[in-house]
């Protein structure tokens, strides 16, 4: 209601401000809004990948990424737009004045056309920002109203009483294919422009992650399901051998004939988690995030298609499970705390389209560039694999790691000083100090964030006799994962003062891995010496590499310093790395249960 209100009162200020300059001005800033438009959507996608690229993963600007989609549309347009008015002004510093009548009704038409473009990019620009899916009540894309057609499914839904953000979008698309037209046409990648800011931003209560950095994510492979002619969609969509199959319904609230299934596993790094208080150190994802784009054989149009189901690793180590979005508001989070969270994301796609891109969060990536897909000729063939997770492997080759100096170390030794599994800091603060670095929640545990703490004044057991609402001592971490701590001091023997840790690159990740193959960032440091106390305590942003800690020395025994590393619950981890080399091997492997 709110957005309709705006954009009204809007279209009709603009109207009216230039009714008033007559036909002549009018006109001519009409031309400039119109040309300005269409620069900026040219711009538009290689500014966003630029914005969100710089964008930096933590303090104040961090906030580019969230506005980068929109503000890579609504800026050029202004810029360029100002810059047109000058040039123009200079080459007709004069009006044309004509009867009162033609000027106030083609000033109305042009300043009308003017307010429609202008608010389009505008109302466009906003839903690519991320606030809430509620934002001014206006939900371009929302789950199927008739839930017993399509339960769950996206589809168009609200329209603008003035549908301007539309009428930009089919304006400028027709264009980039006719007079305007370009190789990569903009009504061919996006068909639904209005729509995929929204997509982006369907998460839990609408203020999710929007956007990611095209490093956060890679395609390890695709697959089919069924046979190349395609079958009915509702033989696509049974459930578990149940007569009732899976309610779906396309975009447009359509239900799908003959199709096919297309999976596509995404690998999402650990750059790809949400950062701050809610979800921190998590993958959420919904079915506005992975959007396909497919192109319809017969006519080279193209259409956007939401995924039915995803596929990912369930709370049970090691075990996977395929879930349906098949009711409102579904998210798909990650599991435990590997550092790559494979997802397969499946896709009903009608017999006679061919899938072309595939969005994660607006990055595209094209499906041209993948192998051809694994072929399963039933959703029986497809269900056999799912439970081990043979499906989402890919064909990622094996790593080899520098072994020269690797130490085998026994951790059988219950009172083990040189790792531990468990939430505990490694000394106790004041809340006071705490908050100078740390998000601190109600519960006094760590949320993220990272400080430097004087020994003598804040840290320590004097503040072990505070009320124990005003200590801080634990780390926040979800039910499902553990954190290891693995101490890297001079007198540890896998530490980087050894052989293995001199010789491993700086620059590279800081890893364990279990025994299944899955890897786990580190996520920060523990350091203390005499003077001070550091720690870095950040989900979601891992360390890039040694760089990123603190310098140790032989020569100062003062100096202790630990690795944290969020791990699934439960597995069983058997190797620490820097970048190629292997730094150590646990035997036997430490149990990640943690308390």
């Amino acid at each position: 209601m709110f957005m309709n209100i705006l954009v009204v009162i809007f279209v009709l200020a603009v109207g009216y401000a230039w009714m008033v300059r007559g036909i002549f001005n009018a006109m001519i800033h009409a031309l400039c809004v119109f040309v300005a438009g269409a620069v900026a959507f040219g711009f538009w996608e290689p500014l966003a990948l630029i914005l969100v690229n710089l964008s930096p993963e933590r303090g104040f600007f961090s906030f580019i990424e969230s506005v980068a989609w929109g503000v890579a549309l609504v800026v050029p347009f202004a810029v360029v737009l100002i810059l047109l008015r000058i040039a123009t002004d200079k080459l007709i510093p004069n009006n044309i004045k004509n009867n009162s009548m033609v000027d106030y009704a083609g000033g109305a038409v042009f300043g009308i056309a003017t307010g429609i473009i202008s608010a389009g990019i505008l109302v466009i620009s906003i839903g690519n920002m991320r606030v809430s899916t509620e934002f001014m009540g206006y939900q371009p894309l929302f789950y199927s109203a008739d839930r017993a057609v399509g339960a769950g499914s996206l589809v168009k839904n609200d329209t603008l009483w003035i549908p301007v953000d539309s009428i930009v979008s089919k304006t400028y698309g027709n264009l980039s294919q006719g007079s305007m037209s370009t190789e990569q046409p903009l009504a061919y990648w996006y068909p639904e422009l209005e729509l995929t800011g929204f997509a982006s931003r369907v998460s839990p209560d609408g203020m999710g992650r929007n956007a990611l950095r095209p490093k956060d994510f890679s395609i390890r492979g695709a697959y089919t399901v069924g046979p190349e002619s395609g079958v009915e969609s509702t033989e696509l969509l049974k459930i578990d051998g149940r007569s009732e199959p899976q309610r779906y319904v396309d975009i447009n609230e359509q239900r799908v004939g003959k199709a096919r299934i297309f999976g596509y596993i995404v690998e999402f790094e650990a750059g790809a988690k949400e950062r701050g208080k809610r979800g921190a150190g998590q993958l959420i994802v919904s079915n506005g995030h992975v959007r396909l784009l497919a192109e319809d054989d017969a006519t080279g149009e193209t259409f956007t298609v939401f995924p039915s189901a995803v596929i990912s690793e369930s709370s049970e180590p090691g075990q996977f499970g395929r879930w349906r979005f098949d009711a409102n508001d579904v998210y798909i989070s990650s599991t435990g705390g590997k550092s790559k969270v494979p997802m397969a994301f499946e896709y009903i796609v009608p017999a006679g389209s061919t899938p072309v891109a595939l969005f994660v969060k607006n990055i595209r990536v094209s499906t041209d560039e993948l192998a051809k897909p694994v072929n399963y000729p039933s959703t029986t063939r497809r269900d056999r694999v799912v439970p081990t997770g043979s499906i989402l492997r890919g064909q990622a080759p094996e790593v080899e790691y520098e072994d020269k100096y690797t130490v085998t170390y026994d951790t059988s030794n219950v009172d083990d000083e040189f790792f531990d599994v468990s939430a505990r800091m490694l000394d106790i603060l004041g809340m006071q100090s705490a908050r100078r670095g740390f998000t601190v929640d109600d519960n006094q545990l760590v949320v993220g964030g990272q400080g430097i703490w004087d020994v003598k004044s804040e840290v320590g057991r004097k503040n072990a006799g505070v009320s124990k609402k005003l200590r801080v001592e634990r780390y926040a971490i979800a039910d499902d994962q553990a954190l290891l701590k693995l101490d890297v001091s001079a007198n540890s023997p896998f530490g980087l003062l050894t052989e293995a840790a001199q010789i491993a690159p700086l620059d590279q990740p800081v890893k364990v891995i279990d025994t299944m193959g899955n890897e786990y960032d580190a996520i920060g440091y523990e350091y203390k010496d005499a003077s001070e106390m550091r720690i870095r305590y950040t989900l979601g942003n891992t360390l890039s590499g040694l760089d990123d800690t603190p310098s140790l020395s032989t020569t100062r025994a003062d100096q202790r310093m630990r690795l944290m590393f969020i791990v699934t619950k439960g597995v069983e981890i058997e190797k620490f790395v820097i970048g190629d080399t292997l730094i150590a091997e646990f035997t036997p492997p430490i149990d990640a249960t943690g308390f």
